[in-house]
């Protein structure tokens, strides 16, 4: 998994971040906003199967520890993303992510249209490298999680 970095400018306007698509070289179907009100929110893991989906995720603002899980090894990768940080989540993996800050925002670009009836999730805690790393994150801190994903619905 490689961190992408889109320098962002600040001043006393706000802020502002390019974002370079010589990365994002897709046919991009859907552009989604995540807003994340509490820390230790979990998101995932998803996948679809038909069409599968390439993702390119953006943090905002806030922090997270993105993780993806190949699909065909099981194989986990994870990596803490900052504010202009990015990261590129092939279409053969699964995806979700913790958030370490109140208000953590995300954008994500996916690849293929949505479709429910192909759409997937793998329990966050039936993965040994995320419930291990998600635990030493949280601690003893209560995990904000759906019920669908907390069930892999």
């Amino acid at each position: 998994m490689e961190r992408i970095n889109h320098r962002t400018f600040k001043d006393e306007r706000g802020s502002y971040t390019p974002i370079s698509t010589t990365v994002l070289d897709q046919k991009w179907e859907q552009c989604s906003v995540s807003i994340n009100d509490e820390k230790f929110t979990f998101r995932g893991l998803h996948y679809q199967t038909n069409p599968p989906q390439t993702k390119y995720i953006k943090v905002v603002q806030g922090s997270i520890v993105d993780f993806m899980v190949d699909l065909e090894t099981g194989e986990t990768d994870y990596i803490a993303l900052y504010d202009s940080d990015a990261v590129l989540i092939p279409n053969n993996k699964a995806h979700g992510f913790l958030t370490l800050e109140p208000n953590t925002i995300v954008v994500y670009m996916v690849e293929g249209e949505y479709n429910p009836e192909s759409e997937h999730s793998i329990v966050w805690d039936t993965n040994k490298e995320v419930k291990r790393v998600v635990n030493n994150f949280k601690q003893q801190n209560p995990l904000i999680i759906s019920e669908k994903d907390a069930l892999g619905k």
